[in-house]
């Protein structure tokens, strides 16, 4: 009998059983979840027919992995690392089931919504810092069920950084603009994290011949831990830190600002949250809206919220003043050196074409030979400038 039927059947009796039993992976990163992601529908749905083939020809390990289609050492360089063939499995052998060719793969509806762009919902089950998101369509003309997907059959569409994303609980939305389409195809995204070279890799199909599917609204696991506010204006090379803690008081991060100018107290606590939502792994800073932190215009004070509602961490707001002391021995400027003269510390003379510091205050005696070039007292009363 040939093995690819004894595997698949193999695969389907555990099915059929509930042998099958999904557990949470050790490390868990993150998937597609809207259009959703074939590893991660796989995960939830394995009695899907693409499904169990994929189970069957590459192992269920990729299942209990659904969330690590990752490359360690990506750094960007993401068709050096991900050859042609293996797209969908991130470069991995482990997920190469999911590269098989097949008409069969569950689409997503997919429709723009009323600003004529396309919901993207990734469940982070880790959050990382991100460098950016980019995204490739397949271009018209693409056939699943031909061969595995190579880079040649993409057309890069979007490149988003992290302030073009919102954070909803362990969700990243992003919205896109998409060029035309008709009929199934593929959405490749690359999520780079900015922290490790480390980048994540998902094929969502998507089916752009319907009216589309309104993703479910995600519940909210933002637990609000306390407030934050600024009590004055800035001045120039202030910097404004919020500090987070994990529940024993260690340092988890910093997220700093450094003003150029005066900045006026809802001003820099408003840049201080920007940077928050943008980057932070455990907190954001702003206004809970419809189960998404926004940051308010010209607050001077703002909730802070927890991303995990049993994570106990905890933050502080430092502000660091420039420092006001004055520069040490400020010369003062005088005219050309004369004896008899009295001379401060850091007082300018010109002599004989040169220009020098007074080092210790004095008098300069007639006839005490005490001037700036003189031997012996060139490196105790003066010093060429």
């Amino acid at each position: 009998m040939n093995t690819h039927i004894l595997r698949s059947t193999a695969a389907a009796a555990l099915v059929a059983t509930g042998a099958l039993t999904m557990s949470p992976p050790a490390q868990a990163h993150g998937a597609p979840e809207f259009p959703v992601g074939r590893v991660y529908n796989c995960y939830k749905n394995p009695s899907l027919p693409a499904c169990q083939a994929a189970i069957a020809y590459g192992g269920p390990q990729a299942i209990y992995d659904w969330n690590g289609v990752n490359q360690g050492q990506a750094a960007g360089n993401h068709q050096a690392v991900v050859p042609d063939g293996k797209l969908c499995a991130g470069g991995q052998e482990k997920f190469k089931g999911f590269d098989l060719p097949r008409a069969d793969w569950p689409a997503t509806p997919y429709s723009p919504g009323a600003d004529g762009k396309y919901e993207f919902r990734y469940f982070a089950s880790a959050p990382h810092r991100t460098l950016n998101w980019t995204f490739y369509l397949t271009r018209d003309g693409f056939d699943p069920s031909a061969r595995p997907l190579r880079w040649s059959d993409l057309d890069r569409v979007a490149q988003l950084g992290p302030d073009q994303m919102q954070t909803v609980g362990q969700n990243y939305l992003m919205r896109l603009s998409l060029p035309k389409r008709t009929g199934k195809h593929v959405l490749y995204s690359i999520w780079q994290r900015s922290d490790s070279g480390e980048a994540f890799y998902g094929c969502s199909d998507v089916d752009f011949g319907g009216t589309g599917t309104t993703p479910p609204a995600i519940p909210s696991s933002l637990t609000q831990i306390g407030q934050v506010a600024a009590a004055q204006d800035l001045p120039a090379q202030s910097t404004a830190t919020l500090r987070v803690f994990d529940k024993n008081g260690a340092d988890l991060e910093k997220i700093t600002t450094t003003l150029t100018a005066a900045t006026a107290k809802a001003d820099w606590l408003a840049r201080v949250a920007t940077l928050t939502n943008a980057g932070s792994a455990y907190v954001k800073m702003g206004a809970l809206q419809g189960g998404v932190v926004v940051v308010p215009s010209g607050a001077a004070q703002m909730d802070v919220y927890a991303l995990q509602a049993n994570s106990g961490v905890r933050f502080a707001l430092d502000t660091q003043l420039p420092s006001t002391t004055p520069p040490t021995n400020p010369p003062v400027v005088g005219d050309t050196w004369v004896e008899g003269a009295t001379y401060k510390v850091g007082q300018v003379v010109s002599y004989q074409g040169k220009q020098y510091r007074c080092l210790q205050a004095h008098i300069a005696y007639k006839g005490a030979g005490w001037m700036p070039n003189a031997v012996g007292t060139l490196n105790i009363l003066w010093k060429a400038i």
